[in-house]
């Protein structure tokens, strides 16, 4: 669908976050042809509002008010849908826990739902999902401290969905040793500036790519200086075609105590459209490997909206898994991102929602509980990513991080550090790009390593 959108600052970005609710939309600013056009014009505290698909036109005048201004605008264009454009009504926000958790301090846990409802426009069952994660999820952030993110940006090859920064891991095989070499000495210099300046870390997490596209004696060595560190420490499997015994040996002796192993669907039908570049079976292999080495959690992430999947199905995938030892799992809907393969949605809206809400029912009936939340532009259907985990499971970096309620370092290639506190944070990226950051690590370490010690009386 063509979007034509005609606006005045600051109601244009206002309203762009609704229009992009429309699944397969495109806005334009100007043009002769297009499916709906939008125009708001200001006239002085007051807008007008106008909405016509070239046969009818709905046209409002309402005071120039953020949250009536939305209002108006959902309103109107869930007109001329048909129903509904979104389930989470003008909540378009990624974080949208921040605002139910302000809602569940003000007015307890059935009142937030009720505001969520009336004055944001959610759907109900998207309100009570909602609040039910914050209420979760929150009880468990700290007051003081830090977690630290490690990118391990390389991956064995490129899923078709996939739009991280990762590598391929062939092209820089060359770079490997001299980037891992690197890394562990930024986290080296962060762990130790940590400890003398009093700094609690929270968790340790690490990300990429795929941390295990590393060999055992690469990942031993860049993770090193975080050995027998107690605390929560994750590390992504993602691929299973990269994980072996001697990986797990390696960060059991680390004292790693969360692991990830991905296959985003165990079909082997969709593995092949989605390229991957392992089967269901070897998935399940790997799965079962990691689950007998004895971690506390094994967490496994599955992907709503690609092909093959029936409710049925997805439930039944749900049941295996819990039945293979896996504690927490990650349900994310597909999202369409500028840099990936795919340009449009495998399923259907009406599919997507099915599996999510069969996805969402069986493990409940498992008793996993919803702990964190949050959504992206572009989703299937409008959905969410969540992360459903049994008692004692949750991962507090993924509450920590989504809540952004304390500072993160970030380690390597792509990791990006927030630096502050309360609810001020300044971003400070490295590079991506393998070459720059080797370029430029040691600057940008030194930018932390004075946060550090500068910030230490003003830590909470």
């Amino acid at each position: 669908m063509v979007i034509k959108f005609q606006a005045p600052a600051p109601w244009w970005s206002r309203g762009l976050q609704l229009l992009w609710l429309f699944p397969q939309g495109e806005v334009i600013a100007e043009g002769e042809v297009w499916d709906l056009a939008v125009l708001v014009e200001d006239e002085g505290g007051r807008l007008s509002l106008s909405v016509t698909d070239g046969e009818k036109m709905e046209h409002k005048v309402i005071p120039a008010e953020p949250r009536g201004f939305l209002h108006t605008l959902f309103l109107l264009l869930s007109q001329f849908n048909q129903g509904s454009i979104s389930p989470w009504g003008i909540l378009t926000g990624v974080r949208p826990g921040k605002i139910a958790a302000r809602l569940i301090d003000t007015c307890g846990l059935s009142g937030a739902i009720e505001e969520l409802c009336s004055n944001w426009l959610l759907q109900r069952k998207n309100a009570q999902l909602l609040v039910v994660a914050v209420s979760n999820g929150y009880p468990l952030l700290k007051k003081t401290g830090l977690s630290v993110y490690i990118s391990v940006p390389f991956c064995p090859s490129r899923c078709d969905y996939c739009s991280f920064p990762s590598l391929p891991l062939d092209p820089w095989r060359d770079k490997i040793e001299s980037y891992v070499r690197q890394g562990a000495e930024e986290l080296k210099e962060l762990l130790l500036t940590c400890s003398l300046q009093g700094h609690i870390i929270n968790s340790i997490y690490v990300g990429g790519g795929t941390p295990t596209a590393l060999s055992p004696s690469q990942l031993n060595k860049l993770l090193a200086p975080a050995r027998c560190w107690q605390g929560e420490f994750t590390v992504e499997a993602g691929r299973p075609d990269t994980l072996t015994e001697e990986h797990l040996a390696v960060l059991k002796d680390l004292g790693v105590n969360r692991i990830s192993v991905n296959s985003q669907y165990p079909l082997d039908s969709t593995l092949r459209a989605i390229g991957r570049k392992h089967t269901a079976q070897e998935f399940y292999a790997a799965l079962d490997m990691a689950v007998s080495a004895g971690f506390d959690t094994v967490n496994t992430d599955l992907i709503v909206g690609l092909p093959g999947q029936t409710p049925e199905d997805f439930s039944g995938v749900i049941s295996k898994l819990a039945a293979a030892g896996v504690g927490n799992v990650t349900i994310h809907a597909l999202a369409l991102k500028r840099g990936a393969g795919i340009k449009e949605q495998y399923l259907n809206e009406a599919q997507s929602r099915r599996i999510a809400q069969s996805a969402y029912g069986r493990l409940d009936a498992l008793g996993f509980k919803p702990y964190y939340l949050y959504r992206q532009k572009n989703m299937a259907s409008n959905l969410e990513n969540v992360g459903f985990g049994l008692p004692g499971s949750f991962c507090y970096y993924n509450i920590a991080s989504i809540a952004e309620s304390e500072p993160v370092l970030g380690v390597g290639a792509g990791a990006t550090s927030k630096l502050g506190w309360g609810d001020s944070f300044k971003t400070l990226n490295n590079p991506r790009d393998v070459n720059q950051y080797l370029a430029r690590c040691q600057e940008l370490l030194e930018r932390k390593l004075s946060w550090l010690e500068v910030d230490k009386g003003t830590c909470p």
